[in-house]
């Protein structure tokens, strides 16, 4: 009885926050930004329409800390082990992503209650904007057949649920990209007046806010808005190229602190920086600061946009990023996808009706719960799939504690109090069936190598069939090397000649690297084998045949 009532409790109050009509939505999210590095003391006009305006996460979390799983997980709700997407490789917009994963996004619920949906900017690492694989479309484009069709076919894939689409192809640039533009594929160059990214996600966000306050006013919209800051290649605008010469945030007290006996292997083998490594850092960090003053920029006229056209009273607004970064922390020079708060530890804010300003929450939220906090604002229920929880609920978790006077500091029994962390696939339970497979079991990597190493046959170079080579490093720790097998001037692929071979006894045939241009992009065939060939091919010729009859 008790829980029934608290339930009835929360579903009234959590109606208060909803209100009469439905609210927009926007999801704003960054690309590799950390919070732990100092990031956000570089973004005053974010901090102040969000932070100020808003609440902030302290221990705002992904549950996995690198690009493509991280993005799934967000626009699923889920966690990796469910959405399957473990690197930025792996079924990162592969074929379990789009058969099943991608039709139960943010974008198809949304646009299902009602929203008119729009998505701009970087989407997932292997997204290109074409519904099937490029080396089918080779074939298509070389053959010179059913041009007719061919292009509305294979060039506007535009993922379920999302009636506005400007998803980048690829990964994250700021020059010389492609985008996908509702369906037709646009490049862009290098001028910054009409070609950097970022300003451009951001004037097409207003595009969208101001149209549809002139043909959609009568409904609510989803806006989603993915910047490609502060990732590499971090080009700057040219205004900002000459800002913060002399910025030191990233030098916390981790930075440059190796090694560590007591952590993880990685850690335990990582020293301390060179010289010039510790120069890259600081210059790494200050160019990313510098790309993230478009993003300031960005948020500022959009929200100035809202404000123009009366939506700002009736949007939420979050602010996130993918995951965050580290410079120099324990040794590391740069990167993420490790499973410490400078990776896993983002900006996390939220503002909009009933959200209380200026203030800050301490208990752990994820990225996996930002899904069904949008699915929960426009008025439906949390999908049974989803791994993550209402943030509302937490508000209003909060207001009831604040009004019974309670500290701030009380632990809320109610919520979550810890918090899943995952990085790649799940390893599967197998029998060991030899010695090398004990021996992993059993000891180390270290251990394992040195057991290795210690063979006569890998302690020479590289000879004739030889596999492995291992040498003693200056730190006097064995490494190994893999033997490459050296070829001739007079092989067949600097002939550029097509052939057949033998890969893991399989019959391979091979297409080496050749520039192949189509009407409008340039495409590399690689790799096909021999029997997905004639099965492509076929698929194409039923193609032709329906495109001709059509």
């Amino acid at each position: 009885m008790t829980k029934l009532i608290i339930s009835v409790i929360l579903n009234i109050l959590t109606l208060c926050y909803y209100g009469e009509s439905r609210k927009n939505v926007i999801l704003i999210i960054t690309d590799d930004q950390d919070i732990e590095l100092g990031s956000m003391n570089y973004m005053p006009k974010v901090s102040r329409l969000m932070k100020e305006k808003g609440t902030e996460f302290t221990s705002g979390f992904v549950s996995t800390p690198i690009c493509c799983p991280s993005r799934s997980s967000i626009l699923t709700g889920m966690y990796v082990h469910n959405h399957n997407v473990h690197t930025n490789n792996h079924n990162c917009s592969g074929e379990e992503w789009r058969n099943i994963h991608e039709h139960r996004t943010i974008g198809v619920l949304m646009k299902e209650a009602g929203y008119r949906t729009a998505y701009l900017g970087k989407y997932l690492n292997e997204y290109d904007g074409f519904a099937i694989l490029i080396y089918l479309t080779a074939i298509i484009y070389t053959a010179h057949i059913f041009r007719r069709c061919s292009a509305e076919y294979f060039r506007n894939y535009v993922p379920p649920g999302w009636d506005y689409w400007i998803g980048l192809v690829k990964n994250s640039k700021f020059y010389n990209y492609t985008i996908n533009l509702n369906g037709n594929l646009v490049k862009y160059g290098a001028k910054y007046e009409k070609d950097y990214f970022t300003d451009l996600v951001t004037n097409y966000s207003v595009k969208f806010i101001v149209d549809h306050y002139s043909t959609h006013n009568n409904k609510p919209f989803f806006l989603m808005i993915s910047y490609p800051a502060p990732h590499g290649p971090e080009d700057p605008a040219p205004q900002y190229a000459e800002l913060f010469e002399d910025i030191d945030s990233h030098r916390t007290d981790s930075w440059n602190y190796a090694p560590n006996p007591d952590k993880q292997w990685l850690l335990q083998r990582t020293g301390k920086m060179e010289p010039v490594h510790v120069a890259f850092t600081d210059l790494l960090h200050r160019r990313r600061m510098q790309t993230l003053q478009s993003v300031d920029d960005g948020v500022h006229v959009i929200f100035s946009t809202l404000r123009d056209h009366n939506y700002l009273s009736s949007t939420y607004a979050i602010y996130t990023s993918d995951h965050g970064y580290h410079l120099g922390q324990f040794g590391l020079i740069k990167g993420k996808n490790m499973p410490y708060e400078f990776d896993i530890r983002v900006p996390f804010f939220i503002r909009g009706p009933g959200i209380m300003r200026n203030f800050s929450i301490r208990e752990p939220v994820l990225n996996i719960d930002i899904a069904p906090t949008l699915i929960s604002i426009a008025g439906k229920s949390v999908p049974s799939h989803m791994d993550g929880r209402n943030l509302l609920e937490l508000f209003v978790i909060k207001k009831a504690a604040l009004l019974k006077k309670k500290s701030e500091s009380h632990s809320l029994t109610s919520w979550r109090d810890t918090i899943l962390i995952e990085r790649g696939k799940m390893p599967k339970l197998r029998k060991i069936r030899d010695r090398w497979l004990k021996q992993k079991e059993r000891y180390g990597k270290e251990m394992r190598l040195n057991d290795a190493c210690s063979k006569p046959e890998w302690q020479r170079s590289c000879v004739g069939s030889q596999e492995w080579s291992c040498y003693r490093a200056n730190d006097g720790r064995w490494r190994i090397v893999k033997c490459r097998e050296k070829r001739g001037r007079q092989c067949a692929c600097d002939k550029r000649q097509k052939r057949f071979t033998t890969q893991n006894g399989k019959k391979v045939f091979i297409f080496y690297k050749r520039i192949l241009t189509f009407p409008s992009t340039p495409y590399v065939v690689y790799e096909v084998n021999f029997l997905s060939f004639f099965t492509l091919f076929g698929s194409a010729l039923r193609l032709f045949l329906s495109c001709r009859h059509s």
